[in-house]
């Protein structure tokens, strides 16, 4: 089950005895446990109706389980982080016999409780109590949304605030401070104090407030270099460097950019439109324009020599055979060279 589909479905009154919440979106599944809990343990003694368990032996999570809720109908158990759901991790009681219990258990899980596996990021699903939660219990997928989930979620919770966003401002958005939902809560926040009485925020709010992410920040220093503003580039990397990022961070990305360049243009020579390369490529129409734009500079063997430059240089650090410092510098040099940029 898709998270929207579990959100859909508690929304219709729709609890069910045991689920499983896994996957790499965090924020969107601790709204769900959140919302999941106060339809379950509700009223003046929710309190009392709500048990929290970190990796707890089979015994003590059936005794949980098995308690009666207090003037409730049922009550709320979440199982956190379980050892028998992830890879590796040290456990006290032995798993084996753990699983066996659960899995006879599980089959008769009194209707007074709802129980719910939590798992940061995604669970093991070789393990035996994964093939088993498949079988007796709800699992619930909560992977990052896509690019119109996203869309859709940053103009929901600007509604909440009374403001309006438009598509490409939405982009922009996400585009520069990341996906990461719990970043762009912060971010949105932000935006709706900046506008104050006005009701629609703009790309221009977006860029004049929003955080910028290491991916954005090297996406813009991509675009100085390939656009042949030499100093300009070289200038941001040294701004990069010294707030502690990494060169063999940043140069495939820089690599990256240099293959979407390359695909852009070929993509365009081909005839596709900026929209239709823009959804190729997963990235917002604005983003395609000025990948375009430096493109042009470039021929389409001269954008696959910079793509493999940056491939290459990245194999020779990560073997040993170069130095990692000054090897980004070198690559962005080499790309100015090829170009006939002017480094200043």
């Amino acid at each position: 089950m898709k998270h929207s589909e579990f959100f859909a479905a508690l929304k219709q009154g729709e609890i069910l005895p045991c689920y499983l919440f896994e996957g790499e979106e965090e924020y969107t599944k601790a709204s769900a446990l959140k919302a999941l809990r106060k339809r379950v343990a509700e009223g003046a003694f929710a309190a009392m109706n709500d048990t929290r368990l970190t990796d707890p032996p089979p015994d003590a999570l059936i005794a949980a389980a098995e308690t009666l809720p207090f003037m409730s109908e049922k009550r709320f158990l979440e199982i956190r982080d379980s050892a028998m759901l992830q890879t590796g991790k040290a456990k006290e009681y032995d798993e084996d016999s753990a699983v066996r219990q659960l899995d006879s258990y599980l089959s008769q899980l009194p209707d007074t409780v709802c129980m719910v596996f939590y798992v940061h990021g995604k669970a093991d699903g070789r393990k035996k109590l994964y093939q088993i939660l498949k079988k007796k219990a709800q699992i619930v997928a909560f992977d990052p949304l896509d690019d119109r989930e996203l869309i859709q979620w940053i103009a929901q919770n600007l509604r909440l605030q009374g403001k309006k966003i438009s598509v490409a401002a939405c982009q922009r958005m996400w585009f520069s401070a990341g996906r990461d939902l719990t970043l762009l809560s912060n971010e949105i926040g932000k935006l709706a104090a900046y506008a104050g009485d006005r009701e629609e925020i703009t790309e221009e709010d977006v860029q004049a407030i929003c955080r910028q992410s290491t991916e954005y920040r090297v996406f813009d220093m991509a675009d100085a270099l390939l656009s042949g503003q030499g100093a300009r580039a070289l200038s941001m990397l040294e701004a990069l460097l010294r707030e502690g990022e990494e060169r063999m961070m940043m140069l495939p990305l820089l690599g990256r950019q240099c293959r979407q360049m390359l695909y852009a243009r070929a993509l365009y020579a081909a005839g596709k439109q900026p929209g239709d390369i823009a959804a190729r490529l997963g990235v917002p129409p604005f983003a395609v324009r000025k990948t375009l734009d430096a493109a042009r500079k470039y021929t389409l063997a001269q954008l696959g020599d910079m793509a493999r430059l940056c491939l290459d240089t990245e194999y020779q650090v990560k073997s040993g055979q170069m130095m990692e410092n000054g090897s980004l510098e070198k690559v962005m040099l080499q790309i100015l060279a090829m170009g006939g940029g002017q480094t200043a």
